[in-house]
């Protein structure tokens, strides 16, 4: 069989077999296609259009390929993502030890991969770019992800985020002198660093949640095929406080005062500095905020509404890219919820008024019911989090220093509205810094400094985490934080 692909304004053909299932096949090709359930036919995120060919298309002229086998010949058109907030850095300080050469810094999301490419005698930035994670074919989430690791998928899980890595390497190589890069250093939440190196994550799952390693990881390149002389994973804390909130705590400068980061993801990390002490807990805040279980949802790429404002009774809204709008990631969706609430749209239950069910933000991009539920049990985590973390370190709002709020999310939020719909403490307002990807951030600073992978050393080893699973006092705050009690 012949396909024919468009993606962008880039047009490939590819032999195939017949009864090739598409989205398997044109993953293996390279495509970044979403596909957030798992490839069970139910998020309607790896859908493609059909030009011309012999596959079932519906009347719109979609197919969803995780469903699709093909059969004949065929033209279609694929919609990948890569976009800005994923890679947007803060780094409260850089140091280098001066090297000669390249190196590169990798921060592994459950959704979304962010690479920067750096001259390690400078520490200057020479390239970067996000990309979705392929890993999503098996799952939104990091327990999807370790059902289908202990399923018998963990190498096929492994292999996609490898592959991703190799094709920005060798993207990376042709823009440097020699061509070779001599360090990658990764983070990433316990999972996926887990998955990267192929290690079993069974334990990950399963009570009393223990991880295979935790420690800094350091490899030759080779032993995982990458074209690289030498990887370093940064350390972590627990199975659910990862390398990334560590490296984050670093790239933010937690440490000096009382300050509190809060890396808002598929995972919500929080990193607390007070008293001289360290403490780290996590909520499963799920992947609402970065597009996952939201009907017309995607991460923070290019095509997602990222703000969402009323001017002169008018909605209006700001893509990433400039370009059409094709989805909504969650800062503007965290918009869009906070407007529905000014407007009525919506009541402080979160139901909608007047026998109104979605509420539409462009001609084709909305947010349902459903929606709206699924980012009240998001918001009510993170917000619950932030409550009881402060709370058994002993530290009142009026002592809190700093919110610093991370992760893509973090580029894009609206702190005013992040407030109003009770995704941050009403008394944090006047304290919110965003931060962007810290996580890629403190990984470029452990790339250049020996000195900095220490401190993160430090941090991993001397916080304190709070297990919030079995806590009464997180499910008290989690039930009471539901509602949009705050005032818009």
């Amino acid at each position: 069989m012949r396909l024919k692909v468009l993606s962008g304004k880039e047009t490939r053909e590819f032999t195939c077999h017949a009864g090739e299932n598409l989205l398997g096949f044109l993953r293996a090709q390279g495509y970044a296609i979403s596909a957030r359930c798992g490839g069970n036919g139910k998020c309607g995120k790896c859908r493609v259009r059909v030009i011309e060919g012999d596959l079932p298309a519906g009347k719109d002229g979609f197919v969803l390929s995780c469903t699709a086998r093909i059969e004949g010949d065929a033209f279609i058109e694929v919609f990948e993502s890569e976009g800005g907030g994923l890679t947007q850095t803060y780094s409260s300080a850089l140091e280098t030890d001066g090297e000669d050469g390249f190196g590169v810094a990798l921060d592994i999301g459950t959704t979304t991969l962010a690479f920067a490419l750096i001259d390690l005698k400078t520490g200057k930035e020479k390239e970067k770019f996000g990309v979705l994670n392929r890993q999503g074919a098996y799952g939104a989430d990091v327990l999807s992800r370790i059902a289908a690791a202990d399923g018998g998928n963990a190498k096929a899980l492994q292999d996609c985020i490898l592959a991703q890595t190799r094709d920005a390497l060798s993207r990376f190589s042709k823009m440097i002198p020699d061509g070779r890069v001599r360090r990658l250093a990764v983070c990433g939440n316990t999972t996926m660093l887990h998955l990267f190196l192929g290690k079993d994550v069974h334990g990950i799952g399963q009570y009393p949640f223990r991880a295979a390693f935790l420690d800094t990881v350091r490899i030759a390149g080779s032993e995982l095929g990458l074209d690289v002389e030498e990887v370093v994973l940064l350390p972590s804390v627990a199975a659910y406080f990862g390398a990334d909130a560590v490296a984050g705590g670093l790239a933010a400068g937690v440490c000096g005062g009382v300050c509190l980061l809060a890396d808002i993801g598929t995972n919500g990390e929080m990193l607390l500095h007070a008293n001289g002490k360290l403490y780290a807990t996590s909520t499963a805040a799920g992947p609402c905020f970065e597009g996952a279980n939201i009907a017309c949802g995607t991460g923070g790429v290019a095509g997602a509404i990222d703000s969402v404002s009323e001017k002169d009774g008018k909605i209006t809204y700001t893509v990433i890219g400039g370009g059409e709008a094709t989805g909504i990631c969650g800062a503007g969706l965290i918009d869009a919820v906070a407007l529905m609430l000014k407007k009525g749209i919506i009541d402080e239950t979160g139901a909608f008024t007047g026998g109104v069910q979605r509420f539409y933000v462009s001609e084709k991009v909305y947010v349902s019911q459903e929606d709206v539920r699924n980012f009240q049990l998001a918001k009510s985590a993170v917000c619950a989090g932030i409550r009881v973390l402060l709370s058994e370190a002993g530290v009142s709002f009026s002592e809190l220093e700093k919110l610093f709020v991370a992760g893509g999310l973090g580029f894009y939020l609206d702190p005013v509205n992040a407030v109003a719909v009770g995704l941050l403490p009403a008394e944090t307002a006047q304290k919110l810094v965003i931060v962007g990807n810290t996580a890629l951030a403190g990984t470029k600073e452990c790339l250049l400094s020996k000195k900095k992978l220490r401190e993160a050393e430090r941090i991993a080893k001397a916080a304190d985490y709070i297990d919030l699973s079995a806590s009464s006092a997180f499910m008290d705050a989690y039930i009471e934080n539901m509602d949009f009690g705050n005032k818009i």
